[in-house]
């Protein structure tokens, strides 16, 4: 007990920069990362529902632990003379799977090997991957919103990212781009896919789903604050507006929605 104190004491002051740099990322007002402070507790609750297959399986210690573990702390250690916290964060990561390896062996490690894995979720990207996605996703939904709302027969012009209406102008911003909800619905989808009772093949495809249903439900967004900001005003679709905000959670929940019924869909016998 006290050696384990003691182990975690120096794991939190060994990892104290790269923890501040993952609160000031989650943090962050344009957060693509809100969601990773509940990653360790979604993780957790996994390992306890397999508390039961767990305890009949054998115990064992691997030295390929002992060098993912070397290898962990060595990766922590140049990342932090670098200022690189993104390869310090997944570097946690390899040190859990190393731990799990020395010290309950192969067996229980492949047990545990999703909720482990799951971690990846809590690390954010650097923000070059980030705007390098952000952009083309940005441009790609403002265009789709766009013509799907000329479709209906409303009188509008897109200039890049700028959208010119009758009664306004609005612009789709890094926000709107849908890559925010995209990630955390990639980290959804992953765990529904993981909860789906259905071979490898269905898992796979439900996890891939992910991707097509943020980008359709944040084009549906799109449409919506356009048609909002015609009919009641631009101020409406500013992100200082209540509207604009609640739009976004909105659209992520009927995201989660949608998936956890096609997860079900799935799950029915064939």
């Amino acid at each position: 007990m006290i050696l384990g104190l003691v182990c975690l004491g120096l794991f939190i002051y060994a990892y104290h920069d790269t923890f501040l740099w993952l609160v000031e990322r989650y943090d962050n007002p344009d957060s693509h990362y809100s969601h990773g402070y509940l990653i360790p507790f979604i993780c957790g609750y996994l390992v306890w529902m397999k508390r039961k297959d767990l305890a009949g399986l054998p115990r064992s210690s691997s030295r390929l632990g002992l060098g993912l573990i070397i290898a962990a702390l060595l990766t922590h250690v140049a990342s932090v003379w670098t200022h690189t916290f993104f390869t310090s964060g997944f570097s946690i990561m390899a040190l859990a799977v190393g731990l799990c390896l020395y010290f309950y062996g192969p067996a229980i490690t492949r047990q545990l090997a999703f909720p482990l894995g799951f971690l990846a979720f809590m690390f954010p990207l650097p923000m070059r991957v980030i705007s390098a996605v952000s952009f083309p996703l940005k441009m790609m939904v403002a265009n789709i919103g766009t013509a799907i709302m000329e479709r209906s027969g409303m009188p509008i012009v897109r200039e890049g990212a700028v959208i010119h209406l009758t009664n306004a102008t609005l612009s789709v911003g890094d926000p709107c781009s849908g890559i925010r909800s995209l990630i955390a619905l990639m980290a959804m989808g992953a765990l529904f896919a993981y909860l789906l009772q259905a071979g490898i093949g269905k898992k796979l495809f439900l996890f891939s789903l992910s991707v097509p249903v943020a980008i359709a439900t944040n084009v549906l967004r799109v449409c919506t604050l356009i048609f909002v900001a015609d009919t009641l005003g631009g101020e409406w679709a500013s992100p200082e507006h209540w509207f604009h905000t609640t739009s976004g959670l909105a659209v992520f929940f009927i995201s989660m929605a949608v998936l956890f019924g096609i997860m079900r869909v799935l799950e029915r016998p064939e």
